[in-house]
């Protein structure tokens, strides 16, 4: 009796190729559709037309907080990228409340346990008519 061997219905199932949405039109190298003329159409072809390309806005004076601030104000934008860029946004216009680090903490509780243990002025000399002796 062999064994081993392939089994059917065994591994990795294939993909299917994702189809295209039918809405976009078909478009040939010249930007012509390549769909069938309607009946009574006496131009020919129709050609797609493409709306100009905006101009790129001008940047240099942009600072990476100022362009996040902007993403998270604009309504157009998606919710989703709105909120990324309040979140990388958010510790540079509000930092947390204990964010002074060891180093600066240890100096302040120094500076409170030396006051309570600072030397005391020496007393006047009042016998003496506030000449040393």
């Amino acid at each position: 009796m062999p064994r081993g061997g392939s089994r059917p219905g065994a591994g990795r199932k294939r993909k299917t190729p994702v189809e295209s949405p039918a809405s976009a039109p078909v478009v040939d190298a010249q930007g012509f559709k390549t769909e069938a003329a309607p009946a009574g159409w006496p131009f020919g072809r129709e050609k797609v037309e493409t709306p100009p390309p905006a101009p790129a806005p001008d940047l240099s004076g942009l600072m990476p907080l100022d362009y996040l601030l902007q993403i998270m104000r604009d309504e157009a934008e998606d919710k989703g990228r709105r909120i990324q860029a309040a979140t990388l946004a958010a510790p540079y216009c509000h930092p947390k409340k204990g964010e002074g680090g060891k180093k600066q903490e240890q100096a302040d509780a120094a500076k409170k346990v030396a006051s309570k243990f600072a030397t005391a002025t020496p007393p006047k000399l009042v016998a003496a008519g506030g000449k040393k002796v």
